[in-house]
């Protein structure tokens, strides 16, 4: 089918780069966050505000003390970020911290020109002198009512209350005491701010923190993927759907309910798994990024709220469910392997989406480390690479068709 993606619209700096973010305090426009390493150049954070009307691309720039290991948008304030230090840089400092973006524009962005302002600091997070390992990696919790944050390290989760006037140390979750292997990643139950799901090893867990005096275990998938876990993401309109990319090249979707199988083992991707994020207002969307370098768009329709509404409609009605071609019940695992291309993926004969590949994009030279949905337009996704490159891209006309219409 003729390719109707659209253009690529590149941000290259001279950094390398680990961490991008959606600004989701902001639903007038489309606005990434990217952090550097600093490595061997000054450490950067780079607020990125996109057009889609005219294309274009600009960009303010923020002095950080020290590089950027990870970092999340705070829900409540557009204007800060949760950063999580690469080590580099100021001494002393916590191992996490809210940092402020000072004068963030709220409509055009100033010249090119415009001078470097340095990131304020809001509070620390943690203890600079603890002896626990840094944290790797920060997600906020979507709802911005919640105020919860967690930060993750390879020994445990902490979970942070920002209701208050300092973040407030709430829950831990902590990998000795549960027997588990060191711990890649976490999300939030987008519909619960006390659950959340993390990734050990090959083992995907979800937790109950309202259970005193510690963290419960609701649920365990012993082996999720053959090698390790790298990425989790949760279904934002059915919370028991969940998605995660491993180091054997796949995305698989589970069902926490019951986890005994996947529903779909999806494998366009011939290396590690970074990133997987459902669209926040589209579920039938998955973005998927990895080692290889690519940034696929999935259509995961037969796991998504749409599924369940157009099951429920039928039931209304008496027609008798559709079949797995036609969108209906999931495919068993192995039934969305990779077509080789940027093929666009199927519909169902009347123009309704099917699972598959939508596009696959080859924009980047190096890993992708992350792929994150807009938070003002659910068509515009960016994706960012090792060496500096974010991409932003919309989602093909044909596929909006075929969820719209």
């Amino acid at each position: 089918m003729e390719d109707d993606r659209g253009t690529s619209h590149v941000y290259g700096i001279e950094r390398h780069t680990l961490c991008l973010a959606a600004v989701a305090g902001d639903s007038a426009r489309n606005r990434f966050v990217l952090g550097t390493l600093g490595i061997t150049e000054p450490c950067e954070i780079h607020l990125v505000d996109f057009d889609d009307d005219e294309g274009a691309l600009r960009s303010l720039v923020y002095k950080h003390p020290r590089g950027v290991r990870a970092l999340a948008a705070a829900p409540w304030d557009p204007a800060q970020l949760l950063v999580v230090g690469s080590g580099a840089g100021a001494s002393g400092a916590a191992p996490a911290e809210l940092v402020a973006l000072p004068d963030v524009p709220a409509g055009t962005f100033p010249s090119p020109e415009a001078p470097e302002q340095p990131t304020t600091l809001v509070a620390g997070l943690g203890d600079a002198a603890s002896e626990q390992p840094a944290p790797h990696a920060v997600v906020c919790h979507p709802a911005a009512h919640c105020r919860e944050a967690a930060t993750v390290s390879s020994t445990g989760v902490r979970v942070w209350d920002f209701a208050q006037a300092g973040p407030q140390a709430s829950h831990a979750i902590l990998a000795a005491r549960h027997a588990m292997d060191e711990i890649e990643a976490a999300a939030w139950n987008p519909t619960a701010a006390a659950q959340l799901a993390t990734a050990d090893g090959m083992c995907v867990r979800t937790w109950d923190m309202r259970a005193e005096p510690r963290s419960q275990q609701t649920m365990a998938i012993e082996y999720a993927h053959s090698g390790k876990v790298r990425s989790l993401d949760y279904n934002p309109n059915l919370p028991y759907i969940l998605a995660t990319g491993g180091d054997d090249g796949s995305v698989r979707v589970w069902d926490a309910r019951s986890p005994a199988a996947a529903l779909l083992d999806i494998a366009n991707h011939t290396h590690w798994v970074y990133s997987v994020a459902f669209n926040p207002n589209h579920d039938q969307l998955l973005l998927t990024a990895g080692a290889d370098g690519l940034v696929n768009l999935e259509s995961v329709v037969s796991v998504s709220s749409a599924q369940v509404v157009a099951g429920m409609a039928a039931a209304s009605i008496g027609e008798r469910p559709q079949s797995p071609a036609r969108g209906g019940s999931p495919q068993p695992a192995g039934d969305s392997g990779s077509d080789g291309g940027r093929s666009g993926a199927e519909d169902d004969g009347i123009g309704r989406a099917t699972d598959g590949l939508v596009v696959q994009l080859d924009d980047h030279e190096t890993s992708v480390y992350a792929a994150r949905w807009s938070a003002a337009d659910p068509w515009v996704f960016a994706s960012l690479s090792f060496d500096g490159r974010m991409v932003i891209n919309t989602v093909p006309q044909s596929e909006k068709f075929k969820i719209l219409l």
